[in-house]
């Protein structure tokens, strides 16, 4: 094997020429067997980071083993900042998903003033001011929005079914604004929504319930927006289930 690896070797080296026209390739002449929508390499951006809050500490910090070291307040980001703007805008046409696990239980203060504390039942808080700095800055930089609703205690019922009061202050807001949303899942990584602030029974079946009930809503009220399939962080037998469960009715892609 050592040898003929050697030989290989020596071949590359000796005839160059001989191998670069044995392998060589022209694209021109390649048939196209399809296309990649221009969008498709995009980028996300927490929602913990538009609104502020204790998030996972950067690679390298000095923490130690212990949960509560491994997060750190973050200050809401400048999205007016000339120079994120610039390199964003590089990076166009693209989506900018603004998601996250704490998206599941960001609380959308849909006032002018915004309130000092999210209720109690969801962990932070989203601002008008805050929303319209993200349209802005999809405007600015060449992306369109791609998003998630909160799922959290706060926004079900009595049952523990998911109801759509804070998505549609969410959508309708930005309608107001004149942005718009080019997608939307109804929650971000549910499969694993012991961590996702999801109830603590919450299997496929009750993921399925509640994603059919977010697709109704957003296509009777908000139909522009294409309503998306699980994201989940693996491809596993439960992500397969939660496929399974949300669909036909819960998704369109």
């Amino acid at each position: 094997f050592g040898a003929c690896l050697i030989s290989i070797f020596l071949l590359a080296v000796t005839c160059p020429d001989a191998l670069s026209d044995e392998l060589s390739v022209t694209p021109a002449k390649m048939a196209r067997i399809g296309t990649i929508d221009q969008r498709f390499q995009s980028y996300n951006v927490e929602m913990v980071e538009v609104t502020g809050g204790r998030f996972w500490q950067p690679y390298g910090s000095n923490t130690s083993n212990s949960h509560s070291d491994l997060y750190a307040y973050r200050p809401p980001i400048d999205l007016t900042n000339a120079r994120l703007r610039k390199l964003a805008s590089a990076l166009a046409p693209a989506y900018l998903r603004v998601s996250g696990t704490w998206a599941n239980a960001t609380h959308f203060a849909d006032a002018d003033v915004a309130p000092s504390a999210p209720p109690a039942v969801f962990n932070g808080f989203l601002t008008r001011q805050q929303w319209r700095g993200v349209i802005d800055f999809s405007r600015a930089v060449g992306t369109r929005i791609v998003t998630s609703f909160a799922i959290s205690p706060g926004t079900r019922d009595a049952a523990g079914v998911w109801t759509p009061d804070q998505a549609r202050r969410l959508l309708a807001y930005t309608r107001s604004v004149g942005g718009s949303i080019a997608a939307a899942e109804f929650m971000n990584e549910p499969d694993l929504a012991a961590i996702g602030a999801a109830p603590v029974v919450y299997g496929a079946a009750e993921y399925g319930r509640d994603c059919k009930l977010c697709h109704s809503f957003v296509k009777e009220e908000f139909p522009e927006i294409m309503v998306l399939g699980p994201g989940t962080i693996g491809d596993t037998a439960f992500a397969s289930e939660l496929v399974t469960a949300s669909a036909p009715g819960g998704v369109d892609a």
